[in-house]
């Protein structure tokens, strides 16, 4: 195989319309000796990521897959890249293609990213390229606390610090660096700037080339637009219903009231206080001032951290718009109640999935 591509993130910048983009066209990219795998969870590879956690570690992803103890961990690591090794054994790519978000956000030491590459070599990969789009903190922090309100989650004061434990591992850039350029070679990194002012159309473009990808090798037809952000006074509207009701996090699960609201009250999403301006410019500047020189050869700041200032709403504008969500989050009671003997009765027969 002449090359391994690992797309590692960020989250927050664009990696659900690419992961989509790839997974529908994975029969046409592999025409051309392109894999886009499909053992390794199609489009989203992250149970590579789970996979490669060094040692075992608790968390909401261990516990979706069931994995409970090192035991386990290391039966799953074994099934999920062997999985792999077979699928590049019978393909016989040119080019392997793996996307995560989960690669940068959950493997945060050397030992997990060592893991990862060692797997990764025993499943036949090689001639590694790491790709990673940066976006500036204050923005990821922004777009992760709006998708956290649309979750159920209360998001507080506190949410809105370069250190809080939500955020603070994805928004390191100059950690991100380090540890996947001491792992894989910084030789073997492309550092990108993901592309904030323009559609998505501009950053799938980029990617394709970065992958060497001809646009003409894909249906682009195939592109979904995904994780629509809400207007700010909608995800203020639904923050105070999380403070006061676990409400929206049990409906999360099954996503119809989540599209419903990205129907009806898509914008902006979140804006941050000139104060929170402050400290996060404050946190990163000389950082973000050596990563401009070191990996794009600049002294011009890294990201334009401008925040357009959000209008304020009128009274009867917030009260029609929690109306309006209030209805939506008793309409998706009203279905959860309903749907909820079926799925009982397809959990009941779904085959046992072993650890």
């Amino acid at each position: 195989m002449k090359q391994t591509i690992l797309h590692i993130g960020l989250e927050k910048t664009g990696t659900t319309s690419i992961q989509y983009l790839l997974r529908q066209n994975r029969g046409q990219l592999l025409k051309s000796s392109v894999l886009v795998s499909e053992s390794a969870a199609s489009g989203n590879n992250f149970q590579l990521a789970i996979a490669s956690y060094s040692p075992f570690r608790e968390d909401g992803l261990t516990r979706a897959l069931l994995l409970t103890s090192a035991e386990k961990l290391e039966a799953f690591r074994k099934r999920e890249f062997d999985a792999l090794a077979a699928e590049i054994q019978s393909t016989a790519p040119e080019k392997l293609i793996l996307s995560s978000e989960h690669f940068q956000s959950r493997l945060l030491s050397l030992a997990d990213i060592k893991q990862l590459r060692s797997s990764l070599k025993q499943a036949g990969c090689s001639n590694f390229r790491i790709l990673v789009y940066l976006r500036d903190p204050l923005k990821i922090a922004m777009s992760h606390h709006g998708m956290a309100i649309k979750k159920g989650i209360h998001v507080t004061e506190s949410f809105y610090r370069p250190d809080h434990p939500r955020i603070s591992h994805i928004v390191n850039h100059q950690q991100t660096l380090e540890n996947w350029s001491a792992v894989f070679g910084e030789q073997n990194m492309d550092v990108r700037l993901y592309p904030e002012a323009s559609g998505s159309e501009v950053l799938i473009a980029d990617f394709l080339e970065a992958v060497g990808i001809e646009q003409g090798q894909l249906d682009m037809s195939k592109q979904e637009v995904r994780n629509v952000n809400l207007s700010a006074l909608a995800l203020e509207v639904l923050n105070q219903l999380n403070a006061k009701s676990d409400r929206v996090r049990v409906l999360a699960e099954d996503r119809w009231l989540f599209h419903q609201l990205e129907k009806s009250f898509a914008g902006r999403g979140l804006s941050p206080s000139a104060e929170v301006v402050e400290v996060f410019a404050e946190r990163f500047r000389a950082e973000h001032a050596q990563i401009a020189k070191h990996w794009f050869g600049s002294t011009s700041p890294l990201f334009d951290a401008e925040f357009k200032p959000v209008t304020q709403p009128s009274a009867e504008e917030q009260k029609r718009v929690a109306g309006q969500i209030d209805r939506l989050v008793a309409q998706a009671m009203l279905r959860r109640r309903v749907l909820a003997p079926v799925r009982r009765l397809k959990r009941l027969l779904a085959p046992k999935r072993s650890a």
